[in-house]
């Protein structure tokens, strides 16, 4: 597999993400794993997006961006490498996965 899916093959299901953004928006809420929160909501979105017809321009691609800017913000990551919010996301969450 190449391309931005190889990011997640060692990924949760999409199911088993969607359940763990929902239950972690209590902890983000409260100020607990903020960062994480939005790792994997970020991620999760991406991955939406990228089964969309528009994996670059469709409406799951635009909030999987700004998922990955909150992302950025949180970090506060600047440079080159986040020119590509999404691109950001994946090797963030890459990273992440092997740390846990």
């Amino acid at each position: 597999m190449t391309g931005p899916e190889a990011f997640y093959a060692t990924a949760p299901s999409v199911i088993s993400e969607i359940g763990w953004t929902v239950r972690g928006s209590r902890d983000c809420l409260s100020g607990i794993r903020v960062r994480e929160y939005w790792l994997r909501k970020a991620a999760l979105l991406d991955r939406i997006a990228l089964t969309d017809d528009d994996p670059e321009g469709g409406d799951a691609a635009t909030c999987a961006t700004e998922a990955a800017r909150q992302l950025i913000e949180i970090d506060h990551a600047d440079g080159p490498h986040t020119a590509d919010p999404r691109a950001y996301v994946r090797q963030e969450y890459a990273l992440w996965l092997r740390h846990h």
